[in-house]
């Protein structure tokens, strides 16, 4: 397939990488305005994890309108010690789909600056997250390539806020091109207006008595279960189900596991295992109250959370702790609890006025859609003058 043929004049967008879900989804709803290109290059042994087989797609892969993928299958060492050929390798692929068309580059981990000089287009630095532990071994070195990374970047989109303020103040003299775009909800999880009772409960949950407050998510160590023990102990009138990979026993987590251990003979808290994506919506719309309980990590420090949104579009009452800075911005729509005992608090609360601002979260979700994001992000780059009205 011919890429340069794809829609003449349009400006085109390549992402580097786009394996990250968010990712995908932000960059995706920008075809509106932009051909996008999505690069998917993984190491050969989660490449076949993931796809079952070793192969490189040589030209893009239309998959919607305005949209295509590219899958890679690379050898190892690709990112760091072969770099040289990988990026010339991938500046040949980002220049067959550019053609004679304006490039934006997109790039979403630091170490991928480089080809921003190569490629001569406007570029994009992408953060998801801190960094620092992605790499074992360039825990000092990675803080010095992202400054290179935002330094030589014409903008960076920042997922969280905190993350946003951190560059701003690490690499002051860019604060000016920093910009927080939070994760967007997606619409086929979303309520068409507020819920006045949840829905019915899936078949595999009937057997579960109500009210029910229920999570769907990870289950490691970024879920904190030592606090969600002393709350269920408070709550023993309430069922509480967990959705997501059983947690499983961790040699560098012995305190983690211990708080596993300690909800699962709680007999008010049932896991239910993995929920599939496409069902998220269905599971979440059926609880009466959801439930975000986060450990104090890094990783959680820096996040913003896509279950944020998720639980926004539901319209439903969403108890928090207060750890995680995202949830934080938000505490005048969720209940955000100081400690256990207020959460089990809250979570009554919500039960008993499940109508509490339900319509103002709504309008937020329907707010921040990954299209509605794309558009923020759409206006900015016009700003910059870097898309026309035309392209849109």
């Amino acid at each position: 397939m011919k890429t340069t043929n794809a829609t003449s004049g349009r400006c085109k967008l390549v992402v580097l990488d786009a394996n990250f879900y968010w990712t995908e989804q932000l960059f995706s709803a920008c075809h509106d305005f932009a051909d996008i290109l999505l690069l998917y290059p993984l190491d050969f042994r989660a490449f076949r994890k993931q796809y079952g087989r070793y192969y490189i797609e040589l030209q893009p892969q239309l998959v919607s309108e305005g949209i295509w993928n590219q899958r890679i299958c690379c050898p190892p060492g690709w990112l760091f010690h072969y770099w040289p050929l990988t990026r010339r390798f991938f500046t040949h692929l980002i220049r067959q789909f550019q053609g004679t068309n304006p490039l934006i580059f997109a790039f979403s981990y630091p170490y991928y600056y480089s080809l921003v000089r190569e490629l001569k287009a406007h570029s994009i630095y992408y953060n998801i997250d801190d960094y620092r532990q992605y790499w074992p071994g360039r825990e000092s070195q990675t803080p010095a390539v992202e400054q290179q990374a935002v330094i030589h970047a014409d903008l960076t989109l920042c997922v969280a806020h905190h993350r946003t303020n951190y560059l701003r103040q690490e690499c002051s003299s860019q604060a000016h091109k920093i910009v927080h775009i939070p994760h967007g909800c997606s619409p086929e999880f979303m309520v068409e207006r507020p819920l006045t009772q949840s829905k019915s409960l899936p078949a595999q949950l009937q057997t579960y008595s109500r009210p029910i407050a229920g999570y769907v998510g990870a289950l490691n160590y970024r879920f904190d279960f030592h606090y969600l023990a002393r709350v269920a102990e408070q709550i023993p009138d309430i069922t509480i189900i967990l959705g997501g990979s059983i947690p499983q026993p961790s040699e560098d987590s012995p305190e983690w596991w211990q708080g596993v251990e300690q909800v699962r003979r709680l007999p008010n808290v049932h896991f239910i295992g993995r929920v599939p994506h496409n069902r998220l919506g269905e599971y979440l719309q059926s609880f009466d109250v959801l439930l975000m309980l986060y450990s104090s990590c890094n990783f959680n420090l820096n996040a913003c959370p896509t279950k944020l949104w998720d639980y926004m579009g539901t319209s439903l009452p969403i108890v928090a702790n207060n750890v995680v800075p995202e949830v934080n911005l938000w505490h005048h729509l969720i209940l955000v609890s100081e400690n256990p005992e207020e959460f089990a608090k809250n979570i009554r609360f919500g039960l008993a006025n499940s109508n509490w601002r339900s319509q103002e979260r709504l309008e937020v979700a329907q707010a921040h859609t990954w299209k509605m994001q794309a558009h923020k992000l759409y206006h900015l780059l016009e700003e910059k003058g870097w898309i026309s009205q035309q392209s849109s």
